[in-house]
């Protein structure tokens, strides 16, 4: 018998389930958290905190993006941390280094530098991808639920995107896949796109790689305080608005009961909650485990198709002394040694420690039969990534203080003195602790959707990265945004009169 009920019920604590919530207790429903094993974003070592995976900010003008934080009286938070930002984005290749600066001018006058054999192309392209962005601009500003499953919903997203130059499957015009297929451009902004998104380079369609393009020559960054900060935040907007955050309980469960809502039991304490309306934040693996009956995912996968893991983002941290690091080099760059061989790319980013140390992350993909055999490759990522380092830093053997790998199963190294260092979390550490790229059979909405939002279970919605992958972070607020959207009208068209349009909370 469950001993509290709750609205909305959220699982997970990754940023499209926060969002979700946070706009949901903005509408005034009682809603609960639970953490669901998401590890902490970071972790301290040697005194240093370490957050493997940061938050890669792009899109941050999108219309969606700039309203649901403005509903959750974020936007100011967030445009003063983006602010103390001026760096630009590099593109450190092996013969070219390139500065994408967010101001057309300058861009175009740093391709007429590095590249002048394509600089009127590169212009033309340019030129294009902004119109590109102001047409899906239009688009995803429209209040739309992403994917469409009803009639209605598929009626509004023709409408809206009649406009543009994409059809349903977001083929047309091709961004930078107009180069030569070897140009080191081309291959430079491929290599980038799964690291600001859930697709590889070849699962992107025309629509999906164009909107990301665009965005990158807008300005891509990291989020200043990490997604440590954003989750912090996310969590006291659910709190002031009645909710509830349990980020260390987790649900083993979930028991339907038809048109009277859901129980789940938590695995720690074995308390039973009742809930009207389930939202799923994590991998669908997961929530396939946690039903009684499979047969309803079962019949989801034969009209959508299971998404399959293909590789896994992996980090490898390097702590050096600040003045062995070039003035030159950027807090964010793609460091490509081979152009050749663009998977073996690394999203390198840096952070200042105080005033004389420098944390460098370097991020890169695995291949899923790579992670799998018994002679993991993964103890060589290690390698690979400081040979990469080497290559923008020329003295780093000289200034590196420790390195360290959490998703190889190697400890952490000091390179000065031998001295031990001390890892606040050494359980959370090996390969199952990387972020999985997953292949989805079926793309909808311009490419941009994989999963649908509504479960063949009543009550139950899936809202994760599976949802809108080919966006990235724009993509997690449009997932976020969808799923909030159609709980929050059932309430509004099942229970007007006690959760009427006098009832909603703002800040």
């Amino acid at each position: 018998m469950p001993t509290s009920f709750y609205d909305v019920v959220v699982l997970g604590t990754h940023l499209e389930p926060l969002l979700c919530a946070a706009l949901l207790g903005r509408e005034g429903l009682r809603v609960l958290v639970l953490g669901q094993g998401v590890p902490d974003p970071s972790y301290m070592l040697g005194g240093v905190e370490v957050e493997p995976y940061g938050l890669s900010v792009t899109g941050v003008q999108s219309p969606v993006v700039q309203s649901t934080l403005e509903l959750l009286a974020l936007r100011q938070d967030l445009r003063q941390r983006m602010m103390e930002r001026d760096d630009v984005f590099q593109l450190l290749l092996a013969k070219h280094r390139i500065e994408v600066y967010p101001e057309t001018d300058r861009w175009l006058a740093e391709l007429g530098r590095e590249l002048p054999s394509v600089k009127h192309q590169a212009a033309d392209i340019t030129r294009t991808l902004g119109e590109v962005k102001a047409e899906l601009d239009m688009v995803v500003g429209r209040g739309l639920t992403w994917p469409p499953e009803s009639f209605l919903e598929r009626q509004r997203l023709s409408l809206a995107a009649s406009a543009q130059r994409y059809d349903r499957q977001g083929q047309g015009w091709t961004s930078w896949n107009q180069l030569a297929h070897r140009h080191p451009l081309r291959m430079a902004f491929e290599a980038a796109l799964p690291h600001v998104s859930g697709f590889l380079p070849g699962q992107h369609s025309d629509a999906t790689r164009a909107r990301l393009h665009g965005h990158m020559l807008e300005g891509v960054t990291e989020l200043p305080g990490g997604w440590r900060w954003f989750r912090e935040a996310l969590f006291s907007r659910i709190r002031s608005w009645g909710g509830d955050v349990r980020a260390r309980e987790h649900a083993s469960s979930i028991r339907p009961a038809r048109r009277q809502g859901h129980t789940i039991t938590l695995r720690r304490t074995g308390e039973e909650i009742g809930c009207s309306q389930l939202v799923h934040g994590t991998p669908i693996g997961e929530l396939s485990q946690m039903l009684p009956d499979r047969g309803p995912m079962t019949s989801m996968f034969e009209r959508v198709g299971e998404p399959r893991a293909r590789a896994y983002h992996c980090s490898v941290l390097v702590l050096v002394d600040r003045k062995g690091v070039p003035d030159a080099l950027g807090s964010l760059a793609l460091v490509c040694p081979d152009e050749a061989a663009p998977d073996r790319a690394f999203w390198l980013r840096s952070q200042a420690i105080g005033e004389e140390r420098i944390l460098f992350r370097a991020g890169t993909l695995i291949d899923e039969h790579m992670v799998d055999t018994a002679s993991s490759p993964l103890r060589f990522v290690r390698g690979e990534a400081v040979d990469a380092l080497r290559s923008v830093v020329p003295f780093l053997d000289d200034h590196a203080i420790w390195i360290d790998s959490p998703h190889d199963g190697l400890p952490p190294q000091a390179l000065r003195g031998g001295e031990d260092l001390a890892c606040s979390e050494p359980w959370a550490r090996g390969p199952y602790t990387m972020r999985a790229v997953y292949e989805y059979p079926t793309r909808r909405a311009l490419g941009v959707c994989a999963l649908p939002t509504r479960t063949p279970v009543r009550g139950l919605f899936l809202c994760n990265e599976q949802v809108a992958p080919g966006l990235g972070f724009e993509g997690s607020f449009l997932a976020a945004t969808s799923v909030a959207r159609v709980i929050a009208s059932r309430y509004r068209r099942q229970d007007w009169l006690r959760r009427g349009p006098w009832a909603r909370r703002s800040v």
